[in-house]
């Protein structure tokens, strides 16, 4: 290993160690981290991915590595749910939902989460915490309880839900993306992620929600206050601009329908329309049709994630550059793949896929994991006719999915709750996220081990 790719890896542990230790805030440790790697590629003339560049471009290569499309999605979200938030449509829907449970915190826990869920199942699960985030936020302070239960639960239920569906995880859609310009594999398409990974998700979502129901045994004692008053509101009280809330409803509408055309009509014709233009659209759109006061929306806007977001991007796209995912792949295909050291069953291969995604996702965020994997398994499968990448790319899938329940920047749904928790005053700290998440990744990668083991032959052999 070159002192290079060595100093490239001490960065990315240190500000790994910074960020899950918060001796600083994590959008200055991932930042602090990429500015590092940016010097050490300047020293050294690494970090040059650009074709017909070379070592001068390197602050233009290492920026190449933030997925723009992502951070352009969470944009047009925000915009959303601030719009939501100033017209009173949280403020509604949190009377509603205390009323529905009648004050009890477990029941909130369920339905929130169940409806958190559902949402991921058809939009991401990003969108759909930014959405469900500042209405638990609303409830849990109307009686007087703490919404960090409910907010972790939303994100691991979320996080665990998504991988259900195409749509529902980013690695699920990028996985999509990637096998469709795939000659040798054949259509991840939106029906067989329905096929191959809800029943395994749905037994993985209940497992989680009987161990957050023992877990939060005690919480779920809580005493709320002000039930009472809270039950006798009505609700449509709290909607402060009709007009506003009918148009930002009706354009997040629209925008969540044309993400579903973006994957099952568009896609398939030729059409490519990025998935962050289709948000930042919808935005500007709700913005146009209510004329809002635009520098309320901007402040509502959760900028400190989003840079935080980016910083992780360029460390990640660092490590990946210097080979280190790599060599972690070629790890796993060097013991596991095709006369490999330790096994050579194919079925194997695909367990220890999921469990070493599911470890790194929670090291790395599940998405820039992702992007760095795909290329890998392809590249297998082009080298050795023995390697079917089929099962891999759905135990990636499974992996990145749940392995992203483990630490508060394990997903980007995980990040966005736990920025929006600090905002509303109810900040989730790192031992509390990994006291509950690490046992649901490992409660749910069991799962997934015992699917994968059961249903190999029959059902991901062939999508």
């Amino acid at each position: 290993m070159t002192i290079d790719a060595i100093l490239i890896l001490i960065i990315f542990v240190i500000a790994f160690v910074l960020i899950l230790g918060e001796f600083v805030h994590r959008t200055l440790a991932a930042w602090a981290g990429a500015v590092a790697m940016l010097i050490v590629g300047k020293m050294y003339g690494t970090l040059d991915w650009c074709s017909g560049h070379g070592s001068n471009h390197c602050e233009h290569n290492l920026f190449t590595a933030i997925d723009f499309n992502v951070i352009g999605l969470l944009v047009g979200m925000m915009i959303f749910a601030a719009m939501l938030e100033i017209c009173g449509f949280f403020e509604f829907v949190a009377i509603k939902a205390t009323k529905l449970s009648k004050g009890d915190p477990w029941m909130l826990v369920v339905y929130l989460g169940t409806f958190t869920t559902l949402i991921s199942v058809v939009i991401d699960n990003v969108t759909a915490i930014i959405l469900i985030a500042p209405i638990t936020i609303k409830i849990c302070d109307k009686i007087k309880i703490s919404a960090i239960p409910p907010l972790i639960a939303e994100a691991i239920l979320s996080d665990t839900g998504g991988v259900a569906t195409l749509v529902g995880d980013p690695p699920n859609v990028m996985i999509a993306s990637f096998t469709a310009s795939d000659p040798n594999v054949s259509a991840f398409t939106f029906n067989s992620f329905i096929e191959h990974l809800t029943p395994l998700t749905i037994l993985a979502w209940v497992a989680t929600l009987g161990y957050m129901r023992y877990y939060y045994r005690d919480w779920r004692e809580s005493k709320p206050e002000n039930i009472e008053e809270v039950l006798q509101e009505d609700e449509w009280t709290a909607v402060n601009d009709m007009g506003m809330m009918n148009k930002t409803l009706i354009s997040l509408a629209g925008t969540i329908i044309l993400f579903s055309l973006h994957e099952l009509v568009l896609s398939p014709r030729g059409i490519h329309i990025e998935i962050s233009a289709i948000a930042l659209s919808g935005a500007g759109i709700a913005m146009a049709l209510s004329l809002p006061d635009i520098t309320h929306v901007i402040e509502k806007v959760e900028w400190t994630a989003l840079v935080f977001f980016a910083g992780l991007f360029v460390m990640v796209g660092g490590l990946e550059h210097m080979g280190h995912l790599e060599s972690v792949a070629n790890w796993i295909f060097g013991n596991f793949g095709p006369g490999g050291s330790i096994s050579s069953d194919p079925m194997v291969l695909a367990v220890v896929m999921i469990w070493v995604a599911a470890i790194s996702s929670a090291i790395v965020d599940n998405i820039p994991f992702c992007a760095a994997m795909l290329p890998i398994i392809q590249k297998l499968g082009e080298l050795s006719e023995e390697v079917n990448v089929i099962p891999l790319y759905w135990a990636l899938a499974i992996g990145c999915g749940f392995g992203g329940n483990a630490t508060p920047i394990g997903s980007s749904a995980n990040v966005m709750t736990v920025s929006i928790s600090e905002k509303g005053g109810h900040k989730i700290t790192t031992a509390e996220w990994m006291r509950v998440g690490l046992p649901v990744m490992l409660i749910t990668c069991v799962v997934g081990t015992i699917f994968m083991a059961l249903f190999y032959d029959s059902l991901y052999v062939n999508p």
